[in-house]
């Protein structure tokens, strides 16, 4: 195991002295709001040789909440003549996959084949590759995650950013919950200047539980929506344990610090020379499931010990 990884840290370190020794790589990060995974992203790309201000330059750009501006943000990309165009989130994707002319694109997103971004996963048609979140398949298990954890469950509120993705999970988590008798009502949260009256609203109407889709938006602002749901005393589970370690009461998702080291490995692969046509989408494999204990107990809550015995994160 040391020989291998003395090897790996060789190849890397002559592959980043060639880099070098020619014009910096320019790459570009697409999203709809900052969020901190970026920071995963940066740190594999270092491990691989593809290190900022050395022989690299990531050219970012951030929406800033506001799908609108994404057009002109991947034309100036474009522009930039970056050699790929890394994205998160579906309004990303959408639009760089749409715009950026004959520039690679490298996407984290939902299920990239119901927004038609490529016609399928093993051929995804040599415009884009990159990873799927599933997020639409594990709307069944968020629904079943907040019945275990809130008695006699009835109203179930779900909160939407109003991306492509996000109305896609916001229909499979509604159609989830219809199947196990639960009433739902999708809140529309796509600014965050919005986020408080959104919550003020789930709250005064009576909903009993509430359920996010995954979004760079809501991540942007994890902290700021888990007080939102500790001030309505609301049971909530979102896609990602920085919530939970804010306050909320869970959450359930794909591993995106796994996901964007594994987008950095696939950029990688492309600047070195490899064709996207080759690179089929993959999807995400690991999961985590956060739970916030203490959380639980001010709202008197608790999981059923099966379900508790799955947890991967326990806030205390």
């Amino acid at each position: 195991m040391i020989a291998r990884r003395a090897i790996l840290g060789a190849v890397a370190a002559a592959w980043a002295l060639r880099c070098e020794a020619q014009a910096p790589i320019r790459i570009g990060w697409l999203t709809i709001s900052d969020h901190p995974f970026v920071k995963d992203f940066r740190d594999r790309l270092r491990e691989l040789g593809l290190i900022e201000g050395r022989n690299l330059v990531i050219e970012y750009r951030y929406a800033n909440g506001n799908a609108a501006l994404l057009q002109n943000l991947v034309e100036d990309l474009v522009k930039s003549d970056v050699k790929v165009i890394v994205s998160s989130g579906s309004d990303a994707t959408d639009r760089a996959v749409a715009s950026a002319k004959g520039v690679p694109v490298v996407f984290l997103t939902s299920d990239p084949t119901i927004g038609g971004q490529i016609s399928s996963l093993a051929r995804p048609g040599g415009a884009a590759t990159g990873i799927s979140t599933m997020h639409e398949d594990i709307a069944p298990k968020k629904v079943d995650l907040l019945r275990d954890a809130v008695p006699k469950l009835s109203r179930l509120a779900l909160l939407n950013d109003g991306s492509p993705g996000g109305d896609r999970q916001c229909q499979e988590m509604a159609a989830a919950a219809r199947k196990e008798g639960l009433v739902t009502k999708t809140f529309l949260l796509a600014d965050a200047s919005g986020f408080a009256s959104g919550f003020a609203s789930v709250s005064s109407e009576g909903w009993q539980a509430a359920a996010a889709v995954a979004s760079p938006l809501f991540t942007s602002s994890a902290r700021t929506i888990a007080e939102l749901t500790m001030q309505h005393r609301l049971p909530a589970l979102f896609d990602t344990a920085a919530f939970v370690r804010a306050g909320a009461l869970m959450s359930f998702g794909p591993d995106l610090k796994v996901a964007f080291r594994r987008l950095a490995e696939l950029v990688e692969h492309l600047v070195r020379g490899a064709r996207l046509a080759d690179m089929p989408v993959e999807q995400v494999s690991k999961f985590v499931f956060a739970f916030n204990q203490q959380t639980a107990n001010t709202l008197g809550l608790s999981l059923s010990l099966p379900v508790m015995a799955s947890v991967d994160e326990l806030v205390e």
